[in-house]
């Protein structure tokens, strides 16, 4: 039997890159259930990966699962390192070094565990090329770290409340960009759940740097060899140049309830 797709509401996938706008706005609705290729709307693709780097198929490894608004999530498996990899864009950097700019990520996620893994990151301590990681902590909550990585130095915002296990949640992590009193914001299902917007320091932070760590999607490091691997399900990733506002949060998480036939 032929398998059946939902049609893809293409007005819901405008209206998410308008909210995002066009700087640095990028993309990646997870179209694909089948392939070695993630289409995004931004600067490049994305390639399904696995060990030492190998370009592996969609359906092989990440089992997509089809929701109602024609998209899928991919389950990704710390067992065999599959995650998503990108490239190296000057539409994923967010700092020269001396100045930051504001910037926001997030994504729908259902972890089946919630000790660490990471869901969107340029960030490769192997090579000392570390910029920002947005992952779940040790303690189960979702963090965002700016790196400066010739100083060695970490601006970190934490999340209040810790992940609750199989639980689908729609997360997002803002900054401000004003790296001497940085402000992180971050939203749980379109909740402020960092409430203070404060970060904690460690070394003496000036900027993140724009450095050659690639894209990375349900990992951190590099794609032959990924470190803090996110286990569970991502769904329609996205990054943009700007701190979304709460309400812009909101209407972002408005849409994706119904492309995952939440709403």
């Amino acid at each position: 039997m032929a398998e059946t797709i939902a049609p893809l509401k293409l007005d819901y996938l405008n209206d998410i890159m308008r909210i995002l706008g066009t700087t640095k706005g990028s993309f990646w609705p997870f179209v694909e259930g089948r392939g070695v290729n993630v289409m995004g709307l931004s600067a490049e693709d994305l390639t399904p990966a696995e060990t030492s780097g190998t370009a592996e198929a969609l359906e092989d490894d990440f089992s997509p699962i089809p929701f109602p608004g024609g998209v899928f999530g991919y389950m990704f498996q710390p067992t065999g390192d599959h995650h998503l990899a990108g490239l190296d864009h000057a539409d994923y950097s967010h700092g020269n070094g001396t100045v930051d700019t504001a910037f926001s990520v997030g994504a729908y996620i259902l972890p089946r565990t919630v000790t660490a893994g990471a869901i969107i990151a340029k960030y490769d301590s192997a090579g000392n090329t570390e910029e920002y990681r947005f992952h779940i902590d040790s303690n189960g909550k979702l963090s965002l770290e700016l790196h400066d990585a010739s100083a060695s130095a970490s601006e970190i915002g934490v999340s209040d409340t810790a992940l609750t296990l199989y639980r689908g949640v729609f997360a997002v992590a803002t900054y401000d960009g004003a790296q001497a009193t940085p402000e992180v914001k971050i939203y749980v299902d379109g909740e402020d759940d960092l409430a203070t917007g404060l970060t904690t320091e460690s070394g003496s932070y000036v900027a993140m740097e724009a450095t050659a760590a690639p894209l990375t999607i349900g990992c951190s490091g590099v794609t032959a060899t990924p470190v803090d691997e996110f286990d569970g399900m991502i769904a329609l990733p996205f990054m943009t140049g700007k701190a979304l506002t709460v309400e812009e949060v909101g209407q972002l998480h408005n849409i994706y309830k119904v492309l995952l036939g939440l709403a």
